[in-house]
């Protein structure tokens, strides 16, 4: 089961969980845990895509200097006039 599917199925059960008749201290407790089992799945996921692809795998920069490289003899716009 993918931790998708575990996030959606803990929601589900937070969704139907009072109309399944526990004691109200069990309703309590029963949310609680799906509570942080959310927060914890949460957690891995975004863990998950923050390593899945970063700049230095892909071999590239993410960003660009966008000024002209002045080692290279290029003149700027106030140095042409």
């Amino acid at each position: 089961m993918t931790l998708d599917a575990l996030i959606m199925l803990a929601g589900g059960f937070v969704a139907v969980l009072p109309f399944l008749g526990f004691p109200n201290s069990w309703d309590t407790a029963f949310l609680f845990i799906a509570g942080i089992l959310i927060i914890v799945l949460g957690i891995v996921v975004r863990r998950e895509m923050n390593t899945g692809d970063s700049p230095q795998q892909r071999g590239g920069d993410t960003f660009v200097e966008n000024l002209p490289d002045m080692q290279a003899g290029r003149k700027t716009v106030h140095e042409a006039e």
